[in-house]
């Protein structure tokens, strides 16, 4: 399957709290998506892997995703290796995306800044003819990477207040994250819907303030982007 748009994370649940507005506005549009997690979320405090990969494939159909592959390298153990990249180079050879969403590169989780270079890496090593993976070449014309942690000042913000019920629906997909029915551990901060989604929302009402829209999400890119016709790109009906 080839996509226009490639999501990749570093958890379940990673792509549907940072771009899930994107992917859906993609979706509407008639563009194709697809979505890969480095990781099973085995890690995670609540809930085992396979009620995540449960979650996330219904995620996926909520988004309006084509595909979404779940890979084993490793909850807590993502690391940035020969054998990571390629496996981030095959994927991005078989869905040859136009546009590549990854985490931004500083964020504060190990395994969200480790797939932020494997992701980097990963398309780098894509392009290149002497790597041989048994699939051809592709270069995807950019990498988007979304937010997560950290604010730092976004490049682009993409209006998403069409959508925005639409990446509710698939946040609260992962009632093994965020459902109001989890228990409290003792000496663990509870993040759930109730005192979670909120959060969400005020920073996708705070990028969306930013361009006068009810909710946004922010993207940051790594290298300029070629502008033809300024009046027509920032021409606004």
């Amino acid at each position: 399957m080839t996509v226009d748009i490639l999501a990749i994370a570093a958890h379940p649940d990673d792509i549907e709290l940072s771009a899930a507005g994107l992917l859906a506005r993609a979706h509407r549009a008639g563009y194709r998506a697809a979505a890969v997690d480095l990781t099973r979320g085995e890690m995670g405090t609540r809930g085992g892997a396979e009620q995540r990969e449960a979650e996330a494939q219904a995620a996926a159909q909520v988004i309006g995703l084509g595909a979404r592959e779940i890979l084993d390298l490793g909850d807590t153990r993502l690391t940035d290796t020969h054998e990571t990249r390629l496996a981030v180079a095959r994927k991005i050879r078989e869905y040859r995306p136009r546009i590549v969403l990854a985490p931004y590169w500083l964020d504060r989780h190990p395994d969200h800044a480790t797939a932020s270079q494997l992701v980097s890496y990963g398309a780098f090593y894509a392009r290149l003819p002497r790597i041989d993976l048994g699939i051809e070449i592709h270069a995807p014309r950019k990498i988007l990477y979304y937010l997560q942690h950290e604010i730092p000042t976004p490049t682009m913000i993409v209006d998403i207040s069409d959508v925005w019920e639409i990446k509710r629906a698939a946040i609260e997909c992962y009632q093994s994250q965020f459902g109001r029915d989890q228990a409290i551990l003792p000496g663990y901060q509870f993040v759930g819907i109730a005192d979670y989604l909120w959060g969400i929302e005020a920073r996708a009402r705070f990028y969306g303030s930013l361009i006068h829209a009810a909710y946004g999400e922010a993207y940051l890119v790594r290298d300029p982007i070629q502008i033809d016709d300024p009046v027509a790109f920032w021409a606004k009906e």
